[in-house]
């Protein structure tokens, strides 16, 4: 079994994160510590903060794979090898130019399957960083239930690229690492695949799951406001974390569909430590359950450190 990477910390992640069930009792302590709010309608009705919030910043990576190259750019890919994971020059399959990167995670009689690559912006680091990429699911993509895919954000300490990798179910102590990923989820078949979007996130004051491990915790716009995707087409996905002042809870986390704001917390205390910065984001698709094939792609991905919005397209088009 090929195990690697980001990859690793989902395949020990098991099979049921903590958001995705009832919460369990509060642990002696728990109940002390800070929750972020969901802030988004307030966000929205906020010209001045939502202009805050979508301010453009420096450009730090930018790959549209129109070339084989561009993975060189990520330490780690996983299923290159294989082809699992390969750039496809199709501009039927691009978004925009000729080239995407195709993950495909193969049927493997209902054990985990993967594809992905990982990108490492440290060691010095970032505390508020946006991440952008397209994303495309075939026309018969269906995970079955639980999966893994849409891209996330890393912040750890020191210099060490896997930093926290393997740690699934563990909760952070706050001087080591924090992550938030943008994925959607078929809430045990109450929506179509591939599911809602939502933000799985690990960070010092997450709340515990039934079973006693910190799976990601699930943060979600309001009920009515979910989007479900579509297959077959492209999605502009773009989240944004904010660390916090080291003994202050005011980290916020943040996300859009397609340019429009989606979900906006506030509250957070993603460390306990300066050294734990934002420093790797990855995109992938990890089925933890493969009974059929399941392919996506993404194009277009972009790093900032402010935002950055759908592409620009000829006529002003997106």
């Amino acid at each position: 079994m090929e195990i690697g990477g980001w990859l690793v910390a989902l395949a020990l992640a098991g099979a049921l994160p903590a958001a995705w069930l009832l919460a369990a009792p509060a642990v002696k302590g728990e109940e002390a510590r800070p929750y972020p709010v969901r802030v988004t309608a307030q966000t929205r009705a906020d010209p001045g903060a939502l202009a805050a919030l979508q301010k453009p910043g420096k450009l730090l990576f930018a790959d549209g794979f129109e070339s084989p190259e561009s993975l060189k750019s990520y330490f780690e890919i996983i299923g290159l090898k294989q082809e699992r994971a390969r750039l496809t020059t199709d501009p039927g399959r691009a978004h925009t130019g000729k080239g995407a990167i195709q993950l495909t995670a193969p049927a493997r009689n209902g054990a985990e399957s993967s594809a992905g690559a990982s990108y490492w912006f440290g060691p010095a680091g970032y505390d508020r960083v946006y991440l952008r990429r397209y994303i495309r699911f075939a026309a018969d993509y269906d995970q079955g239930n639980l999966h893994h895919v849409g891209g996330g954000l890393t912040g750890v300490a020191g210099s060490d690229r896997w930093a926290g990798m393997g740690s699934a179910g563990i909760r952070p102590r706050g001087d080591d690492r924090f992550s938030s990923s943008f994925e959607p989820w078929k809430a045990w078949g109450r929506y179509p695949a591939p599911g809602f979007l939502f933000l799985y996130t690990y960070w010092m004051d997450m709340k515990r799951d039934r079973d006693g491990h910190y799976w990601g915790n699930n943060l979600t716009p309001g009920d009515d406001e979910r989007i479900a995707l579509a297959r077959d087409r492209w999605y502009c996905l773009e989240h944004m974390i904010q660390a916090n002042d080291v003994g202050k809870a005011n980290g916020e986390l943040a996300a859009w569909v397609d340019g429009k704001l989606y979900i906006h917390y506030k509250g957070f205390r993603w460390r306990s430590s300066e050294n734990v910065k934002l420093k790797r984001f990855h995109i992938g698709l990890y089925v933890h359950s493969a009974t059929r094939d399941n392919t996506v792609w993404y194009d277009d991905v972009a790093l900032s450190t402010g935002y950055i919005g759908p592409v620009e397209r000829a006529g002003g088009k997106r």
